[in-house]
């Protein structure tokens, strides 16, 4: 069976971290026995193409070949530099065969030129998300997402903000195990939320880290336990306001928001491994009732329970 392919275009003076992301975490060998997920595939000038440091590096196919890929990953540079005429209208061509499109931080100034985001939301690295607005004032520009989907068009804020990206294409391609296992071998969070603020307050990550990883312990050992505010507060040794205060600051969300996210995430691991009923995996997520697992299973995931197993199980 023949692997979902990602082109990723190399133009002159992209950053070297940008193209690395959809490298590891698309292309990473996560399973010896499986091989990687995707087979990803560098598009550019064959002569070879240098990056914003000066290193060159070579491309398998040329740039015309982008449109040939399953998924176009677009990495970012210096946002103002001239774009390559021939990388938009790659992308023009490619969005009018349907072709699934993600640009990672500036790589969505690419997609704006182009045309692909007129009407749409979008962002970028919350540095430039002004210059962005400015110069695409049809573009409705979300400087706080870490990333955003619209109508088959992915952008992500900056830096770290692409692996996140790329996580949720592989969550949405292989499903949650996959997307957790990319993320422990890459040692970053398995999952935030595209809606989560890309720039928070700077605080030791090791902090926030261990409130928030003690808090979904204590949700995963007690799905049968009602949860308030004042639970959840009680579970982190810290009054309802002050934890509703630290989930916005820290996550970017609501407390209970964040419960009904973990409580996906649980439901569908249990369904990808196990072979568990969909009304005990209700109980065992911590939903109470399959009508009220089902329900808002249906509207978070985009699919029902059922189809989601039988989609994604091992």
């Amino acid at each position: 069976m023949s692997r979902p392919s990602v082109t990723v275009p190399l133009t002159e003076g992209l950053t070297l971290f940008e193209i690395s992301m959809p490298l590891e975490a698309l292309g990473y060998d996560w399973d010896p026995e499986r091989g990687p997920l995707y087979d990803v595939i560098l598009c550019g000038d064959l002569r070879g193409v240098p990056t914003h440091t000066g290193a060159r590096l070579t491309p398998e196919r040329p740039l015309s070949a982008l449109s040939d890929g399953d998924t176009i990953v677009v990495p970012g540079g210096r946002p103002g530099r001239p774009l390559d005429q021939q990388l938009l209208h790659e992308l023009r061509r490619a969005a009018d065969r349907g072709t699934r499109i993600a640009a990672l931080c500036t790589g969505t100034f690419s997609l704006a030129e182009a045309g692909l985001l007129d009407g749409r939301r979008a962002t970028t690295h919350w540095r430039h998300a002004g210059l962005l607005q400015r110069m695409y004032p049809h573009i409705e520009v979300d400087a706080r997402a870490l990333y955003v989907e619209d109508g088959g068009i992915f952008t992500s804020a900056g830096s770290a903000a692409g692996l996140d990206l790329c996580l949720h294409l592989i969550r949405r391609d292989f499903g949650e195990r996959a997307a957790n296992t990319i993320a422990r071998n890459l040692v970053i969070a398995s999952h935030r939320d595209g809606d989560q603020a890309q720039y928070v307050r700077a605080e030791p990550l090791e902090d926030r880290a261990a409130w928030l990883d003690h808090l979904r312990d204590w949700l995963r050992a007690n799905p049968d336990r009602p949860v308030t505010l004042t639970e959840l507060g009680r579970a982190a040794n810290l009054s309802a306001r002050t934890l509703a205060r630290r989930f916005q600051r820290d996550v970017g969300t609501t407390p209970m928001r964040w419960v009904t996210a973990e409580r996906i995430a649980m439901a569908k691991e249990l369904l990808e491994a196990t072979d568990l009923t969909v009304d005990r995996i209700s109980f065992d997520a911590g939903f109470g009732s399959p009508v009220t697992f089902r329900a808002s299973f249906t509207r978070e995931v985009g699919i029902s329970p059922g189809l989601y197993r039988s989609r994604f199980s091992a």
